[in-house]
């Protein structure tokens, strides 16, 4: 059973204060955003500088953090949502960056789901009482002592914060089909072909990490437990959500595939990486238990 460490008050009032500014600097982002694209004023630039800000600002909670569990922030729902957020945000003003402004559309749509998880790890624990997520200083248990830990979960975030773009862009695309091309709305928002395109690379960069993931897991479990592969229900669904983004990625690029069913596979994707991530925790048991 792992112990925990000791935190000074001091500590945890500053590692608490850098999350909390984090996450209302995310929200206040995600309006300027959504206050951009809804009403065509120019706050796309103040928007992401805001979110730079916020990006930021994670990053010293992060490092607070770091500092004050003594290994990298990486194990139990808090620490892994917080990293989690981070490179979400992290691969999007890269792409951002790339883009300019000609996608401040996207973090319309990219921001809220980054509220959605930073209420998943402060709101959801207070109205569901199967959630429980603590913000305790942990010591690694054994098994959980390997270099492999460092690139497991990190090819493991950025996967997740691929296919969460993917997804934000995949409901970019079922506005703008739903409004049609000449609509207010539909103009807003860049050409769908250019939508899908931004999506297949989006999933196509979070299918990449997913698959490092499992291949490192896989081999971190046999150093681990004599075995590659122990159909374990995290396991499981971190293969079902690869599969669905493989037959995406196969549909996409061999057969031509493109439009809904595209779209559609991409959010069935997004759907089978949250329960990897957030139902098997709480709803199934397995050796990822301690995670």
């Amino acid at each position: 059973m792992a112990g925990y460490i000791p935190v000074s008050e001091t500590a945890v009032f500053w590692e608490n204060t850098f999350f909390s500014l984090a996450s209302a600097l995310y929200i206040l982002a995600m309006l300027f955003y959504l206050t951009h694209f809804s009403s065509k004023k120019q706050f796309g630039r103040f928007a992401a500088i805001v979110l730079r800000l916020a990006f930021l600002t994670h990053s010293v909670f992060l490092i607070l953090r770091t500092i004050n569990v003594q290994r990298v922030p990486f194990v139990g729902p808090y620490e892994f949502g917080n990293t989690f957020i981070w490179a979400t945000a992290l691969v999007y003003l890269w792409t951002e960056w790339r883009l300019k402004e000609k996608y401040y559309a996207v973090g319309a749509f990219l921001t809220p789901m980054i509220a959605l998880y930073i209420a998943y790890l402060t709101v959801v624990p207070r109205l569901i009482p199967i959630v429980r997520i603590s913000r305790a200083h942990q010591q690694l248990r054994p098994v959980l002592q390997s270099p492999w830990l460092k690139i497991h979960v990190s090819a493991s975030v950025l996967g997740y914060a691929g296919f969460t773009l993917a997804f934000a862009t995949a409901i970019m695309w079922l506005v703008k089909n739903k409004a049609g091309e000449k609509s207010a709305l539909g103009q807003a928002l860049p050409h769908k072909n250019t939508l899908e395109e931004y999506m297949y690379r989006a999933a196509a960069f979070g299918f990449l990490f997913q698959s490092i993931m499992i291949i490192t897991g896989a081999i971190w479990a046999d150093t681990s437990w004599g075995s590659y592969w122990r159909w374990d229900p995290k396991e499981m669904w971190a293969l079902i959500t690869w599969f669905v983004y493989a037959v995406y990625l196969h549909a996409r690029f061999t057969q031509g595939w493109t439009g809904l069913r595209t779209v559609a596979l991409v959010m069935v994707g997004w759907v089978a990486m949250v329960f990897t991530w957030v139902g098997v925790a709480w709803l199934l048991t397995g050796i990822h238990s301690f995670a």
